[in-house]
């Protein structure tokens, strides 16, 4: 069966169906076994959205009544979060059909439907009747759109409003159109008093205790430094999941062995986590000593071009002074003309200052600068460098009492989605030009660029796609749009784990049957970051 294109979609493209009809089988799927699938357990709850959402669907409840149509909220990992009904009989088939508060709607687990091609092309999507993959929703007309978070530009969830009469149906965008868009204002509503809460607590437990202490909110992630002197980077990832999972316990085994734990929430969703290592009862001596840190300086690291300046600004505010040292002629005057007469200032007057750049300095005058930061008594310095960092540079990082490290771009799975996606939309709209549909072939081909100066790099690469498909109608960028010098895989570096991954992707493929899409969250990756290793490991 071919299925007929809507002249009225906002989807890319004519073939849109044909398209979801093919991805839904290259996930293993037939018409006949397509279904909503089972809740996962072990899922992170989208407490943010449905709290931004709740008020706005409590609206619906008597708008919809009557009407046979059915709203659905849903995460953006596909999961319904909130469903908007009546007693109609649409509403009661949906039900037998599994369609339910907790049913995952994904593309590979019930074929195309508003929700999960809404999330798997980041574009509102109409599918009438016999155009749904799988035979339980035919019955079905539905118009689904994606919810973004409009200061990240990641996507965060869907929204999808099913009925029976197709002709209607095609009222359904506008309506679906403004619930997102009040969803996404309220989103934006909710992001940053929460962190910024966060951040104080952080600072104020930090300069007065010595103990190891973590944060974990929506969009941030703090560590003080006695914390990341003994974790590992995937100790921090287990005891955001836990926290985020109300799943913490009064000990957890981590890489470092058993850690007494003690967590307290700040404002709606963040947790301040302390941490009680199994040697603090050990005499200090054996121990290293360390200088005590200046609890309100934080460092920020990374390798170029991974966006560690943006990093720094946001845990600074918008009120930080900014200086570039790298604007200076020489080290020298880096350091007289910029850095001190900032440190001056802020002392003085208690605004916050990042330093950026802070390995261009001389050691001599780095050393000067860990000497103020463990003299300084007020305010907030965040100092940004790269990463592998020199002896001097790294005695600047430890008299910070905070540090937030930034992950190559290749490494952020799901958030370089947003990040391509609304640096197309940047650089067409400098053109004046349309924003191109980007395919989820382009996504994963991206992941594994060899990008190395990060950001930089990946802005070149996606301005000379533009200037390859300027003219063509509709625009588009797929995987073939690359340039071939960047399509060579990057090789694993050894502090990736490199054969330890290779191992866990080899077990997971095996485990479902091939398909992708399930061995990435068997992994608890995105699609989007499996395919990126695959390709460097030479599996695709």
């Amino acid at each position: 069966m071919t299925p007929l294109a809507d002249p009225l979609s906002p989807a890319p493209g004519p073939d849109q169906h044909t398209l979801a009809w093919r991805r839904s089988e290259l996930c293993g799927l037939t018409p006949q076994s397509a279904r909503p699938g089972s809740p996962d357990p072990h899922a992170t709850r989208a407490n943010r959205l449905a709290e931004a959402a709740g008020p706005i669907l409590d609206d619906l409840d008597s708008a919809l009544r009557d009407t046979g149509a059915t709203l659905l909220l849903a995460d953006r990992g596909g999961q319904v979060i909130r469903t908007v009904r009546d007693a109609a009989r649409i509403s009661r088939m949906l039900l037998q059909r599994g369609v339910d508060d907790g049913a995952i709607l994904t593309e590979d687990a019930v074929g195309n439907n508003g929700i999960g091609t809404a999330l798997e092309t980041r574009r509102g999507v109409f599918i009438h009747g016999e155009q749904h993959f799988a035979e339980v929703l035919r019955d079905f007309s539905c118009y689904g759109h994606p919810i973004i978070d409009p200061l990240t530009s990641r996507m965060v969830g869907a929204v999808n409003l099913s009925g029976m009469n197709a002709d209607a149906s095609r009222l359904f965008a506008p309506f679906v159109r403004k619930i997102v868009a009040d969803i996404e204002a309220r989103y934006v509503d909710t992001a940053r008093g929460d962190d910024r809460e966060l951040w104080r607590r952080f600072v104020e437990r930090t300069r007065s205790s010595d103990s190891p202490t973590c944060a974990f909110g929506d969009e941030v992630v703090l560590a003080s430094n006695s914390s990341l002197e003994r974790l590992a980077a995937q100790d921090i990832a287990t005891l955001r999941r836990m926290v985020e999972r109300g799943e913490t316990a009064d000990v957890v085994e981590l890489s470092v062995g058993r850690v007494g734990v003690s967590a307290s929430r700040v404002g709606r969703r963040g947790h301040l986590v302390d941490l009680a290592f199994p040697d603090d009862d050990k005499p200090a001596a054996r121990r290293p000593v360390h200088r005590k840190a200046n609890r309100g300086a934080h460092a920020v690291v990374g390798p170029s071009g991974s966006g560690i300046t943006t990093a720094a600004l946001a845990t600074a505010g918008p009120e930080a002074v900014h200086i570039r040292l790298a604007g200076a002629d020489d080290a020298r005057q880096a350091w007289q003309e910029l850095a001190v007469p900032a440190l001056r200032e802020h002392r003085d007057r208690g605004i916050p200052l990042v330093l950026d750049d802070i390995d261009l300095l001389e050691d001599t005058d780095l050393r000067r600068l860990a000497s103020r930061l463990n003299a300084m008594e007020n305010g907030l310095v965040v100092v940004t460098c790269r990463d592998n960092p020199r002896p001097a540079v790294t005695e600047v990082l430890d008299a910070c009492g905070a540090r937030t490290t930034v992950r190559p771009l290749h490494e952020r799975g799901a958030e370089l989605e947003g990040i391509v996606h609304a640096m197309v939309d940047a650089l067409a709209t400098a053109r004046g030009a349309d924003t191109p549909t980007v395919t989820s072939r382009f996504i994963d081909a991206v992941g594994g660029l060899d990008l190395p100066n990060g950001l930089v790099s990946l802005r070149a690469v996606l301005t000379e796609c533009l200037d390859g498909i300027e003219g063509r109608i509709p625009p588009r960028l797929d995987v073939g749009d690359l340039p071939s010098r960047a399509r060579a895989g990057r090789p694993p570096t050894s502090g990736e784990l490199a054969r330890g991954e290779y191992d866990a992707i080899v077990a997971a493929l095996a485990e479902c049957d091939g398909v992708r899409s399930r061995a990435a969250r068997r992994l608890g990756i995105s699609r989007t970051t499996l395919y990126a290793r695959m390709r460097e490991f030479d599996l695709s």
